[in-house]
């Protein structure tokens, strides 16, 4: 085939690719996953105040560690937020459209990362492994910062691959640069995994000499990438100095913080026993207790229950419950590929083994397993990988069995395609509802239609973070709220985690408190909180929001409703 031929067809490919990815992660963006969820609706209201005072709703001017309700959030995807807000206006569309962007675009990256390391043909199945991963669509699909890492990563990479190749453009290490250093502001776990994986890259495709002598030529020759990137990496850990330590112990597993009182627990067991206390002591210690407790960790993302018949633990991110984020045939593929890798001694793919075994570390180190969010950067590799090895068994096949396996494996690919898609967008508001804390925004704006301007509302911090939603759902004068919070951070002074640890604070007639029944009666106010809330008094008539399943999410009493139910 003709070069120009070749590359009109490739063209062709790539658009309708994008086409198709855009198309599963645009579809339905504002109820798919239904619900939103604190972290949404904080970083898009960050982005609101900065587009409209180039502050945060802090008071913080152009922040590069976002504190928004006391996780100090990397900054990337809310400034990545700005122009969709600004064109469409702040609402769950606007900040989710970035996300789904980049989503549909990473596919692209990846089919010319894959085209760059390996070939033509492993390159289109790895983009579209991509394009149709069911874990990658649910978490391009929400305001998920953990998704973007996907795309600056195969991006980043795709351009330091290019800049090892003799008479390269100026411009790859630039971009690589470019790429990989705004990915460190991605997530909190691309902080520690991006260095890594850089030098990685340096040692398997630009290895430096033995010889001291050769170092200086050897930086020199990489300058355009290791000053820039330096740049971005000095910034970006800076961070820690500003706020950004205090969610790394918040959700580290060796916490100083914690009580340890598991550890206790068994070292009193193991006494209970009769093990002499300096054994008791030797085998239940921090040392031991923190390196088993980052093992299970760690080992849980590389479990078959994560990978194919239970999937992540939690639909906070939009994923389906019982799903596995990989299709059951997969495993099998991953599993031949790591043998015919070391049988062979495939260096690039060997290359992106050691890439999967490292991915989960970050993710290891934080309290909790099992979490789609925190191996996000496990996606580009296992598509590619997967693509490798299903290209090489396939290079197995007979002549005259190629035609049939090609057409049983579009069968079985779309069978399994199909009912993702039905899990999804028809079967997933009900699983994904309550974690996705569906009916804060619903209720908030009910209570405004019918109590404009005047009365007390109360918002029960049983909502998780309710002034995020207060400040989004409304779009609230960004102006307006940051005269509010000053008052917000006695949080820190208490040596709080998180703002709705506070037991009280307030937005203007919101306060944000826990609900006192009968007490709050008496104020006349407006009252919004869960079935919890109001499980002890069910004489007091309530409107109630409701889930999908028909299960109770939001109830909201008004000060005018007749106070005792008539149905006796």
């Amino acid at each position: 085939m003709k070069p120009k031929k070749k590359k009109t067809k490739v063209n062709i490919f790539l658009f309708i690719l994008f086409l198709f990815s855009l198309s599963f992660r645009l579809s339905f963006l504002s109820t798919r996953p239904i619900g939103l969820t604190p972290d949404e609706a904080a970083q898009g209201y960050s982005a609101y105040s900065i587009l409209k005072t180039a502050k945060d709703e802090w008071g913080q001017t152009l922040p590069l560690n976002l504190r928004s309700f006391g996780d100090f959030k990397p900054p990337l995807q809310t400034y990545l937020m700005i122009p969709s807000v600004a064109v469409f206006g702040l609402n769950t569309f606007s900040i989710r459209l970035p996300n789904a962007l980049l989503g549909s675009l990473a596919p692209l990256a990846l089919f010319f990362l894959a085209q760059t390391l390996f070939s033509f043909p492993v390159a289109i199945i790895s983009s579209l492994l991509l394009a149709t991963s069911p874990w990658h669509i649910p978490l391009s699909r929400g305001a998920f910062e953990a998704n973007l890492t996907v795309f600056f990563f195969s991006v980043g990479f795709l351009f330091l691959l290019k800049s090892f190749k003799k008479n390269h453009s100026r411009l790859s290490p630039l971009l690589a640069a470019l790429f990989l250093g705004l990915n460190l502001f991605s997530y909190h776990s691309a902080k520690l995994i991006t260095p890594v994986f850089v030098f990685l890259f340096f040692l398997f495709f630009s290895p430096p000499k033995k010889s001291l002598s050769n170092l200086f030529p050897y930086l020199k020759k990489h300058f355009l990438f290791i000053f820039p990137f330096l740049f971005f990496l000095i910034f970006a850990y800076s961070s820690f100095f500003t706020g950004g330590q205090k969610r790394g112990l918040d959700i580290a597993v060796f916490n100083p913080t914690d009580s340890w009182q598991a550890l206790k627990d068994q070292r009193w067991q193991a006494l209970q026993t009769g093990l002499p206390s300096g054994l008791a002591r030797l085998f239940h210690n921090k040392a031991t207790y923190t390196i088993t407790q980052i093992s299970k960790n760690y080992l849980s993302y590389l479990s078959p229950e994560f990978f194919i018949t239970q999937g992540p633990l939690e639909a906070t991110y939009g994923m389906i419950p019982g799903r596995g984020v990989l299709w059951y045939w997969q495993l099998p593929l991953l599993l031949f590929g790591a043998f015919i890798a070391f049988k062979k001694k495939n260096h690039r793919s060997l290359f992106l083994l050691l890439l999967l075994l490292l991915a989960p570390l970050p993710a290891s180190l934080s309290k909790g397993f099992r979490a789609a969010n925190r191996v996000a950067i496990m996606m580009p590799w296992l598509s590619l990988f997967t693509a490798w090895s299903l290209f090489t068994l396939y290079q197995t096949i007979p002549i005259r069995l190629k035609k049939g396996a090609l057409i049983l494996f579009f069968l079985v690919f779309s069978l399994f395609f199909v009912f993702f898609l039905e899990d999804y967008f028809i079967l997933g508001p009900s699983h994904q509802a309550q974690a996705m804390l569906y009916g804060r925004c619903q209720a908030i704006q009910q209570v405004l239609e019918k109590s404009p301007t005047e009365g007390k509302i109360i918002v029960s911090r049983r909502l998780s973070e309710p002034q995020a939603y207060v400040l989004f759902c409304l779009s609230y004068p960004p102006q307006k709220a940051q005269s509010s919070t000053p008052a917000w951070l006695s949080y820190q002074d208490q040596n709080l985690s998180f703002l709705d640890q506070l037991g009280q604070y307030q937005l203007d007639r919101f306060h944000f408190q826990g609900i006192n029944l009968p007490e709050d009666l008496r104020d006349q106010a407006t009252l919004i909180g869960t079935p919890e809330d109001f499980a002890a008094h069910p004489e007091i008539a309530l409107e109630t929001i409701y889930y999908p399943n028909g299960k109770p999410a939001v109830q909201i009493y008004f000060p005018d409703l007749v106070s005792v139910n008539k149905n006796e």
